[in-house]
């Protein structure tokens, strides 16, 4: 703007350059002449004017939609992860085990229902995926080749909750448990992160690693290698050391462990995870309504800045060069400065108008800032 300014005085400073003095002096002199001429020469130097002054500043000034972000009431308990997740992988256990049943439901099940409401619950933003690990061979000792090496993607990552929904009813309780192999299959589904919680592994399983791997070695390079995930662990009907050992992981991890021993423990942990599920989508839906409101604002400031320089810059040019000619043609104008006058008053009511503008925007984003601010206070 500072540019587009000197610009314009240096244009003028030019346009009447034959009359001596500086750039400063000669335009306070122009809009001293034009305040004291007389109404016939001020109407003369208008209608002169008017011939290069056709600009329409309206045209620059649009008004800015900023948006309030619908944020969910609280639900339940809280404690959900204060920074919103950016991608998901759900891993369910597929070894045969899981088809034991707690409180009427067998665990596959209830792993089924866990990961569709989970991920049914999360921003529309966040990608998922979902796989399955041991979905192979069989539980028998002729089998476990086979299943520990099967490590399946029922779901690749993306935002289509029914393809992932649809995935969920194809897993199977089959085989042993791979689960090394899986979190390192989940790692390569995710993506480079320097923030720790943006991205998170949801395991669910009914046991220990059963083929030979480290899992807690798999868990703690993916907490604290290139993808900064968080490993969370829910386990079904475990024994206090089978307990242990997937706890050993999910804190190497990180994350979080629970095991569930009845249909009432299974609801409150899902109510756990629904209500972390809205705290993390009304951080993000808080945190993209502010810095969206600061980028619309941004742009129509700079958008109104640059149409009103360009507007001066054209008039002043081409009025200029008009007064040029004229200067060589040896043509008089008797009333050149009280033009130089006019044209000056106008541009500096464009510019009064910009700053008023850019004033008017900044306090209304502020605003609705505040209002965003304290609407995410009252439902957390």
């Amino acid at each position: 703007m500072d540019f587009a300014r000197s610009c314009v005085s240096g244009l003028l400073a030019l346009a009447v350059c034959g009359c001596g003095g500086s750039g400063k002096e000669t335009t306070d002199d122009a809009s001293a002449a034009a305040r004291t001429a007389s109404a016939g020469e001020r109407a003369q130097a208008r209608a002169y004017v008017g011939r290069f002054a056709t600009g329409n500043p309206d045209v620059c000034f649009r008004e800015v939609g900023l948006t309030q972000p619908a944020l969910e009431a609280r639900s339940g308990e809280g404690g959900g992860p204060r920074v919103p997740p950016v991608r998901v992988v759900v891993a369910i256990d597929g070894s045969g085990s899981m088809a034991g049943r707690i409180g009427g439901q067998t665990k596959l099940d209830l792993a089924r229902e866990a990961a569709t409401r989970f991920v049914d619950g999360l921003p529309a933003s966040v990608e998922a995926s979902l796989l399955v690990f041991g979905q192979q061979g069989d539980n028998s000792a002729a089998g476990k080749a086979r299943s520990c090496a099967g490590i399946d993607v029922l779901a690749p990552m993306s935002n289509d909750r029914a393809q992932l929904g649809a995935a969920v009813s194809r897993v199977r309780a089959v085989g042993w448990t791979p689960l090394a192999a899986g979190l390192a299959k989940a790692e390569a589904l995710l993506a480079r992160s320097a923030t720790e919680g943006a991205q998170i592994i949801y395991v669910v399983s009914d046991g220990e690693e059963t083929c030979g791997g480290d899992p807690v070695a798999a868990a703690r390079r993916i907490n604290s290698g290139a993808t900064r995930a968080i490993v969370n662990i829910i386990g079904f009907s475990l024994p206090s050391g089978e307990a242990a050992a997937l706890k050993a992981v999910s804190d190497a991890g990180g994350g979080s462990f629970v095991n569930l021993n009845s249909r009432a423990d299974y609801d409150q942990t899902l109510a756990r995870l629904r209500e972390a599920n809205r705290q993390s989508g009304n951080v993000l839906r808080q945190s993209n309504a502010v810095s969206g409101n600061v980028l619309r604002t941004s742009n129509a400031t700079s958008s109104a800045t640059l149409c009103i320089s360009n507007m001066i810059s054209s008039e002043t040019l081409r009025m200029s060069n008009d007064l040029s000619a004229r200067v060589l043609r040896k043509e008089g104008l008797p009333f050149r400065s009280t033009a130089e006058g006019l044209l000056k008053e106008r541009h500096d009511a464009m510019r009064g108008r910009l700053e008023r503008y850019r004033a008017r925007l900044q306090g209304d984003e502020a605003r609705t800032r505040d209002t965003i601010d304290a609407a995410a206070d009252a439902v957390r």
